[in-house]
């Protein structure tokens, strides 16, 4: 089966959108990590 350019670029344009969402939402979640992480390690400065 042959595509056409136009169908071969919405295709494309589908998978990054999807792409884009899953990226967004991991570093999202990493950021949340990462500020938990330095919450506790400011807690752990605090204490010494």
């Amino acid at each position: 089966m042959k595509i056409d350019q136009v169908e071969w670029l919405r295709r494309e344009n589908y998978f990054l959108r999807e792409q884009n969402k899953i990226l967004k939402n991991e570093l999202s979640e990493t950021k949340k990590y990462l500020e938990e992480i330095l919450t506790k390690f400011k807690d752990v400065n605090k204490g010494n």
